[in-house]
């Protein structure tokens, strides 16, 4: 049974569907209407179901979720400009929460970054609970004192200062099975695309590399979070309303690029 469903009074026969699919599961046939032609390599990307302008089409191999149109409103190049340039990494946060409801709209948008052949395999571990934070936070440094090459880390914390969440209210980390291949370019994507949408909405954002290391190494911390077995976690942010406003942009080392 082919995974394609078409119907015939609404199709154009303009084979869009078909020009667009990047496994070539697609082709027209002599009446013009698209029809299988190797649904096993279908990746579900949901191309054939978007590009079509009549909503003749649809996939069963996609998710049961109505579709949305593409926002009229895209970004402008000015615009994503300003948005990278002004981002930075914020290790100082106002003494107030990430509601749950603004995150969970963050990892929506996040949900739908791009991934290797679209398996979408990144897993999510999600804290919006400050003391939560303040607890892994505090694992962490359990952790870091295994280590001498985090002895500076352990003083500054054993002095008061959090140096694993910079007090941030709420955190995520990023994983995915640890025999998939991509995993670390999935989960860095995903991260990228929540961390500038939180910039976009008003929060700042830092890469929690102790916390991503310390629970990858260590299995109570591990277990603690919830982290699924055979995953590996590969990046994770800390969370929460800026303290402080940058009204600069910092110089950068040149470009290093070779055009060919």
């Amino acid at each position: 049974m082919s995974i394609f469903q078409v119907d015939e009074q609404k199709c154009k026969r303009d084979g869009l569907c078909a020009a667009v699919c990047p496994a070539a599961c697609l082709a027209q046939d002599g009446e013009g209407l698209p029809r299988e032609v190797d649904g096993e390599a279908c990746i579900g990307c949901g191309h054939c179901v978007a590009v079509c302008p009549h909503g003749a089409l649809t996939n069963s191999r996609l998710p049961v979720e109505p579709e949305l149109p593409v926002p009229a409103e895209q970004a402008s190049l000015s615009a994503l400009a300003g948005l990278v340039l002004g981002r930075r990494s914020v290790r100082e946060y106002k003494d107030a929460p990430v509601s749950r409801e603004q995150m969970a709209g963050l990892l929506d948008l996040a949900r739908r970054a791009p991934t290797a052949v679209n398996f979408q395999k990144t897993h999510w571990i999600v804290c919006c609970d400050p003391a939560r934070t303040r607890a892994t936070a505090a694992a962490c440094s359990g952790w870091m004192r295994t280590s001498v090459y985090h002895a500076r880390y352990v003083q500054r914390w054993d002095q008061g200062e959090d140096v694993i969440l910079r007090g941030a209210p709420a955190f995520v980390l990023a994983s995915a099975p640890a025999d998939y291949a991509w995993g670390a370019a999935d989960c860095s994507i995903a991260l990228t695309t929540l961390e500038l949408a939180a910039v976009a909405d008003g929060l700042g954002t830092c890469w929690a590399g102790l916390l991503t290391r310390a629970v990858n190494a260590d299995p109570a911390l591990a277990r603690a979070l919830q982290l699924p077995e055979g995953h590996t976690a590969h990046g994770g942010l800390m969370l929460g309303h800026p303290k402080y406003r940058y009204r600069l942009v910092p110089p950068r080392k040149p470009l290093q690029a070779v055009w060919l």
